[in-house]
């Protein structure tokens, strides 16, 4: 599904929200003080906090479902999950845009950074302003560290990427103010810029923010540039470090990234630079006796094989895609440098894929114990896709 950012101007949102308790009611006070025609349609009576911020903006209630009309966006944000679920399918069938915080992969459409760059709207606590980066982890939610499940308890705000998974941001305090941010290639809900600015605005404000990012924040997460920008703007901040996909990926596919028998190093690697191109130290990459990780290289995987076979690899080395690893939708397409670009040919790889490049790739069938019937996490994507040519 196309998911657009919406550029309109805060009077003219006409928003339909769907939810009666707790989430809805977070989501909505981001709304306050700047004109957004809201109207709550709530399954039950709301609760009453939430009844006075209605009364407070001179918001609407409808206690009767939404009807499709044009101009109007369906905001979705029931106290549970498989509830946010029916109304999705319903504003698919309807053709209605949506926007569904816990779904990010299944909203149509992403509110204006304005909404994370805009000034808060209750006063912080003086001396508490500061930002915590958080990595979040491969996907697994018992892989989220102890101080991180704490920070995200702690937060007022919490700044997130759309590869941290909805069982993770239920962990967050429920009093939490959530913003999605999150990249897909050449598709950015909110520019770089926004992001950094807003980290700053709002812990200057008094907010505890935590920057929620997937993996490590520090392994190709861009946390580097945005402490760079709150370092020059006086804001405090501390970090806190995340497993890596790379990580979390070796150990739930069997595939050990170093082996005495097979590779002496590890390489980490994007496979998409911020020029766009994937211009890399190709005759090193292609030495034999290590391993290679590329994040973000399923766009370029034909161009990393032939770059790879054209500087000397074999091309027999094992190479491995694995989708969505450490979650219960983790698939692992094992095959060669110069096969596996037409062996996935008809197959619908959801991101976010790690490749794995190296004879290592080897044991995976040997070491392969994961089973992702017994994963607590359903991971991001939540289409179908054709069963794997490997597993």
């Amino acid at each position: 599904m196309d998911v657009l950012t919406v550029h309109y101007t805060p009077t003219a949102l006409r928003l339909r929200l769907l939810g009666e308790g707790r989430r809805a009611e977070v989501l909505a006070r981001q709304w306050v003080g700047l004109g957004v025609t809201l109207t709550l349609h709530p399954r039950q009576p709301p609760e009453a906090s939430l009844s006075a911020l209605l009364d407070a903006c001179h918001w609407q209630q409808v206690n009767t479902p939404p009807t499709p009309a044009p101009g109007d966006i369906w905001v979705i944000a029931h106290e549970q999950p498989e509830d946010d679920l029916v109304w999705l399918d319903e504003a698919e069938r309807a053709g209605v845009p949506v926007f569904a915080p816990g779904f990010p992969d299944r909203s149509t459409v992403h509110l204006p950074g304005r909404y994370v760059q805009g000034q808060p709207v209750r006063p912080g606590v003086a001396g508490r302003g500061r930002v915590t980066l958080v990595g979040a982890g491969p996907g697994d939610p018992g892989l989220l560290t102890q101080k991180a499940a704490v920070c995200l308890r702690d937060a007022d705000v919490i700044v997130h990427d759309r590869l941290v998974s909805r069982e993770i941001l239920a962990l967050a305090s429920p009093d939490a103010q959530r913003f999605y941010v999150g990249k897909e290639r050449s598709n950015h809900s909110v520019a770089q810029d926004d992001i950094n600015d807003s980290l700053a605005r709002w812990a200057r404000a008094g907010y505890h923010v935590v920057r929620l990012k997937g993996g490590d924040p520090f392994i190709f997460g861009r946390g580097g540039e945005e402490l760079e920008v709150l370092a020059r703007e006086g804001v405090p901040f501390e970090v806190v470090p995340g497993i890596t996909a790379a990580l979390g990926v070796s150990a739930c596919t069997g595939i050990p990234l170093t082996h005495r028998d097979h590779a002496q190093s590890v390489r980490f690697i994007t496979g998409h630079l911020k020029n766009g191109s994937c211009d890399l130290d190709w005759p090193t990459l292609a030495h034999p006796g290590q391993t290679l990780v590329f994040y973000m290289g399923l766009g370029t995987l034909s161009a990393i094989c032939d770059n790879l076979i054209s500087h000397g690899a074999s091309p027999e080395r094992p190479i491995a895609l694995v989708e969505q690893g450490t979650t219960a939708r983790q698939q692992v397409h094992v095959g060669t440098l110069a096969g596996i670009a037409e062996q996935i040919k008809s197959l619908v790889i959801a991101p976010p894929t790690l490749i794995i490049v190296g004879d290592v790739v080897s044991l995976h069938e040997t070491l392969a114990w994961f089973d992702p019937e017994t994963a607590p996490s359903l991971g991001w994507s939540h289409g179908k896709h054709p069963t794997p040519s490997t597993t």
